[in-house]
């Protein structure tokens, strides 16, 4: 059988590779260039050796890439293409020497730069296609092409010598030559050949996918350097854009009109489908910039993201009961909240922002406040009075404004001229939403206030269409304000956002004094229908309180840590925590929580998730606000005391920052492991990882994800746990999360496993971690009673990373984990698990069995038996979906950590 396939395989390549005794002697001599080169020049003390190859060989193929494009312009394509000359062959195998010393020299000496998609797989592709070129006579295309070797070339000079990129003379050189110029030249040679235009097609995707990169990283450069303005990059972007497209469109028409006989119409149609694709992969980068970098932009140019506040302050005090000698720290935003709060007359509000044009609309409130009349002051915000606002801003406004506020009204008095009311990003989004309901009368019935009768028109019905699309998010919800970050928080059960979105339009929008909602549609309030701090009423004790209102640009965090310990009593944080990180969340909250009152003290705070979000707040153990809000955009809202039992400076713990990576050849070394493993009759557990040695941490770190979520944020070290047991420790990766946390806490750990050559990784790890006094390795099964004898009876933290799955007796070891976990203390577990809802699906399936090969198991019963125990309550669960490395898998595994009543 395998001397059949060795022969067919033997057969095939020499009926497509065609190399002669020249050709191999030019390769060897190359690849003995490469080798000098490299050797050389480290030498010298250049400093990025990893650099050395790629510069020598596109300094070498860009001269020749510039020779032969000049013959493209003076003999033309065709002319050129299919020119057979010895140099285009020599050129081609000394790109092919190239790859191979690449891929030699790297696995040696920069073997964790030589990743598998930019290095392997790369390198393999061309060295295939080039010997196909060699092969048929077709190394000219080669040769022309290699004019997209200037970018590269421009790129070496800067990285070999460690040196920042020039982004915009890169960016320009890549799109010219490997978006541009390559469409043109595969197009040219798909009457040539099919291979080499699927090939190049190919390779145009993985361009446009860099490309992309470049595109986002640029423009997201844009509020921090000044060379080039954002409007003039995004100018450059949309005439890249408009020019590539245009071109696709023109070459696919060009070989279409070229194609007769019978297969014409059918080849037709490809051509036109694979424009069409292309056209769809520049649209996503069209929106992977707008979507990724649209808040931020406005952020940094100091533009107006949020016109009126879109938080319902009534609930918030329904938990909040504000008192007298409350110091309140919150989001700026458009001042809305900020000013509802203080009708309740706390003694100080600290508005924080991070975006100076919100502060700015806050200070004008502000400045309104204490110099005008309710009239005024309601002509300007209520109805957006471009006449009032040039009457009074002069005059009594400015002269008390800070300069650089005054410097932002001066410019853009044209807010209030055009309706402030759809001022911003969010007031252009509502703009767009609302037309279908005023092109279809229901504005004048909304400013009427007449009942709303029927099922709306065609057009409202359009809306609630369109608003159930959870495709179409995506393009609103940047300009609402809304991060993808935060829309994501819903991917996973869009149908209740869809549900919570439809009720809002048909019941929630058409409440009696629905501000938020009358104002968008009608384009202005009424004094019966806005903010409480626009009713009449309240104004003059506005006038009062006016100056217990502190701006602070910066983040909440900051603002915290300048009042000082004990100060803040409250922290309404609205949604700003959805679309941080858990780092960042752990980062801020700890400041937070440090600089609070820690017996009136409370934490308020919405989310667009409909549960806690992030672990880190699931410690706080807030409470669920159900009180039904004006808005409904946020499915949840939960109001926390501080916590007693609850360090925030562990929060501010780090662990190390080792990242063990492998090199593809060390990965394919495991991996074979696991093959012999997976077909093994019997499966010797221990020999398996004693053969895998220093490579076992590097495979298995992308392999086993969210590891570090798990022990740094998941884990709740807050609760400085006195004796953690780490149950299927392996080499100890997982103390190197949480380094910092165990010292901090003085924690006693114990390591167990089955593995002794694990556990000796292990020990070398605790070593230089400095931790061997707090330490003790335990090697056996857990559920064998000789290893419970060398375990304390209870301890405060119990954990489980990717073990159970291997463990037949999962039950057992799960009475055994639960029963070690002391009264109070946590059981923190992360494992693969079929996703919930869809065990049964064909991938699902699919991951089960592959899995088991390697003596994984996926077991729902797991997470059933876990959340079935009486004496356990859960403090967070969530799972999550990531991809197995060099496969198209993507598994999903879960996070629980439970706590074990007392």
């Amino acid at each position: 059988m395998i001397a059949s396939v060795m022969e067919q395989f033997a057969s095939f390549f020499a009926d497509n590779i065609r190399f002669s005794s020249a050709d191999f002697a030019l390769l060897g001599l190359n690849m003995l260039g490469c080798a000098f080169v490299y050797y050389f020049m480290r030498l010298l003390r250049v400093p990025d050796h990893s650099w050395y190859l790629t510069l020598y060989s596109s300094g070498v193929t860009s001269f020749f890439g510039v020779y032969f494009f000049y013959h493209v312009v003076q003999d033309g394509f065709m002319a050129t293409i299919t020119n057979e000359l010895d140099i285009t062959r020599y050129i081609a195998i000394f790109f092919i020497g190239y790859c191979i010393m690449d891929l030699s020299i790297g696995s040696i000496h920069y073997d964790s730069l030589v990743t598998y998609d930019d290095g392997w797989s790369h390198h393999f592709i061309y060295i295939v296609i080039l010997a196909y070129l060699l092969h048929n006579n077709m190394t000219p295309l080669f040769a022309v092409a290699l004019v997209e070797e200037l970018p590269i070339i421009v790129l070496s000079i800067f990285s070999v010598q460690n040196k920042q990129r020039p982004s915009l003379l890169f960016g320009v050189l890549y799109f010219l030559t490997r978006i541009l110029f390559h469409t043109v030249l595969i197009y040219k040679a798909a009457s040539i050949s099919n291979f080499v235009f699927v090939a190049g097609l190919a390779l145009l995707l993985w361009h446009v996918q860099v490309f992309q990169g470049w595109v986002r990283g640029y423009l997201m450069r844009s509020h921090n350097r000044v060379r080039l303005s954002f409007r003039g990059k995004l100018s450059i972007f949309l005439v890249m854009l408009i020019v590539q497209i245009s071109t696709q469109a023109y070459m696919t028409y060009e070989v279409c009109s070229k194609l007769t006989g019978a297969t014409a119409n059918p080849a037709a149609l490809l051509h036109v489908l694979v424009a069409f694709y292309f056209l769809y992969r520049f649209l996503a980068v069209v929106h992977d910039v707008y979507t990724q970098n649209f808040i931020m932009t406005s952020i940094g140019r100091k533009k107006i993201i949020y016109n009126i506040s879109w938080e319902d302050p009534a609930i918030d005090h329904t938990v909040m009961h504000m008192k007298d000698d409350d110091v309140v720290l919150t989001i700026s935003s458009a001042g809305c909240n900020v000013l509802d709060y203080l009708c309740e007359g706390p003694k100080k509000i600290i508005a924080v922002d991070m975006n100076h044009a919100q502060l700015h609309v806050l200070e004008l409130k502000l400045a309104g406040i204490r110099a005008l009349t309710w009239e005024q002051f309601f002509a300007i915000w209520g109805r957006s009075d471009f006449k009032v606002f040039t009457e009074v801003y002069k005059s009594k406004l400015r002269p008390l404004l800070l300069p650089e506020t005054a410097e932002f009204w001066d410019v853009n008095t044209n807010l209030f001229r055009d309706n402030f009311m759809y001022a911003g990003t969010s007031g252009l989004m509502a703009k767009l939403l609302c037309m279908p309901l005023i092109w279809s009368g229901v504005r004048e019935k909304v400013k009427n206030r007449e009942a709303i009768s029927g099922d709306g028109g065609i057009l409202f019905r359009l809306t609630l269409k369109l608003c159930s699309i959870s495709s179409l998010w995506s393009l609103f919800a940047p300009l609402g304000g809304v991060p993808l970050e935060q829309l994501n928080l819903v991917s996973r059960n869009p149908q209740v956002f869809v549900d919570r979105l439809v009720e809002v339009l048909t019941t929630r929008i058409w409440k009696p004094n629905n501000y938020f909602y009358y104002g968008y549609i009608v384009g202005e309030f009424a004094p019966d229908v806005c903010p409480r701090y626009l009713e009449q009423k309240n104004f003059a004790v506005l006038k009062q309180r006016v100056d217990r209102v502190k701006v602070f640009h910066g983040t909440w965090a900051e603002a915290a840590v300048i009042e000082g310990p004990g100060s803040i009593t409250i922290a309404s944080l609205l949604d700003s925590m959805d679309w941080m990180p858990p780092s960042m969340i752990a980062e801020n909250i700890g400041k937070v929580v440090a600089n609070m009152d820690k017996t009136k003290g409370r934490i308020f705070w919405r989310s667009f998730a409909d549960c806690v979000h992030s672990p880190v707040l699931a410690h706080l153990k807030g409470v669920l606000v159900p009180t039904y809000d004006r808005v409904g955009w946020y499915l949840t809202q939960f109001i926390a005391p501080v916590p007693l039992d609850y360090d925030p400076k562990m929060l501010e713990c780090e662990g190390t920052s080792n990242r063990p990576a492998n090199s593809f050849i060390d990965d394919i070394a495991v991996m074979v492991a696991m093959a012999k493993q997976g077909l093994a009759k019997t499966k010797d557990v221990r020999a398996f990882y004693k053969s895998q040695g220093s490579r076992y941490d590097g495979f298995r770190e992308a392999l086993l994800p969210n590891r570090n979520l798990l022990m740094q944020h998941a884990v709740p070290w807050v609760r400085k746990p006195k004796t953690w047991i780490s149950v299927g420790c392996g080499t100890a990766r997982d103390i190197e999360f949480v380094t910092g946390h165990c010292k901090a806490a003085g924690t006693k750990v114990y390591l167990v496993d089955l593995s002794d050559a694990l556990l000796d990784m292990a020990r070398s790890r605790v070593v230089e971690l400095g931790l061997s006094s707090q330490v003790v390795l335990v090697e056996g099964d857990i559920n064998s009673p000789e290893v419970r004898k060398k375990l304390p009876k209870h301890a405060d933290l119990v954990t489980c990373s990717y073990c159970l799955t291997m463990i037949p007796p999962w039950k057992k070891a799960l009475e055994t984990m639960l029963d070690l976990v002391a009264p109070g203390g946590n059981l923190a577990l992360i494992d693969f698990i079929t996703r919930d809802g869809v065990e049964h699906r064909w991938d699902q399936r699919l991951y089960k069995w592959w899995f088991a090969m390697d003596g994984v198991y996926f077991n729902r019963e797991h997470v059933d038996w876990l959340k079935a125990q009486s004496s356990l309550s859960t403090i967070w669960y969530s799972e999550e979906e990531s991809r197995v490395p060099y496969t198209p898998y993507f598994p999903t595994h879960y996070l629980y950590v439970g706590e074990k009543k007392k």
